[in-house]
């Protein structure tokens, strides 16, 4: 590659780079804004206002909506990454009548909006007496057609040779996918952790529908409230609110970030 085209790329590259990171910082700046000037388009403000997180966290039940958003977002992603990946395995390796028609029948699903099964949904966690409670907001979100699908592709390349050398060491089919195959998955788990993970963290018209209880109400709900609830609206403390909300994500990428970038390196290696 010539320089110039290096040098362009480079320029290119920036320039995409300030344009994402913009709205992160006009977020952050906002948010230390006094509430006069909280509107005001100056590139920094004339003073900091520390006091917006402190009135964010004590006016509202903010530590406790991020709290039950982490219960949900934690559990909903651990199960789901197990549950995923034994079916995923199932269908990539093992051979038994219907398997190519149930994997078509669950890819199926992906076609189908939300807002269809929404309400056949609530009626079902309903009958189940799922109402205002945890597993209401965990368990109609573990299952996903998408992870089935990642983790079916990702074992339908997986090296053969393994899994008969498990098999001659005495290895069961149980124990050849927990001790080999789903250790050397992190390729296609962590960014699937990631996804699900931010999916279930930003989720909010299921939790708004299936809770009614404010000591259950996750993070969306609660930045919703904030901005809903009557005729003012704080939005210096509504975007402190959001700033303390988006710690967890921003822990996250930068805990998982390598990991990310070398599943992202093996995978498209063939």
């Amino acid at each position: 590659m010539r320089t110039s085209e290096r040098t362009v790329l480079s320029v290119l590259a920036v320039i995409c780079g300030l344009l994402l990171i913009f709205p992160i910082y006009t977020l952050v700046i906002s948010s230390l804004r006094s509430e006069a000037n909280v509107l005001d388009v100056a590139f920094l403000p004339t003073e900091f206002v520390l006091g917006n997180f402190a009135e964010a966290i004590h006016s509202t039940k903010l530590l406790r909506s991020i709290g039950n958003s982490l219960i949900v977002s934690v559990t909903v992603t651990v199960v789901a990454m197990l549950f995923h990946a034994m079916t995923g395995y199932a269908l990539a390796r093992l051979r038994f009548p219907g398997r190519k028609f149930i994997f078509a029948w669950m890819l199926s699903t992906l076609m189908v909006p939300f807002a269809v099964i929404t309400i056949p949904l609530y009626l079902i966690a309903k009958s189940f007496g799922m109402l205002d409670s945890y597993s209401g907001l965990i368990i109609p979100s573990i299952f996903n057609a998408y992870g089935i699908f990642l983790f079916r592709q990702f074992y339908r390349d997986f090296p053969k040779e393994l899994e008969e050398a498990s098999y001659m060491e005495g290895l069961s089919i149980a124990g050849t996918f927990f001790r080999i195959a789903l250790p050397l998955s992190v390729p296609i788990i962590v960014p699937l952790t990631i996804g699900f993970f931010l999916a279930n963290w930003n989720s909010y018209l299921w939790p708004l529908i299936i809770t009614q209880n404010e000591n259950l109400w996750v993070v969306q709900q609660q930045l919703a409230n904030l901005v809903g609830g009557g005729y003012y609206t704080p939005w210096n403390v509504v975007l402190a609110a959001a700033v303390i909300a988006a710690i967890p994500t921003f822990l996250l990428f930068f805990v998982a970030q390598r990991y990310l970038v070398e599943g992202i390196k093996t995978t498209g290696i063939k």
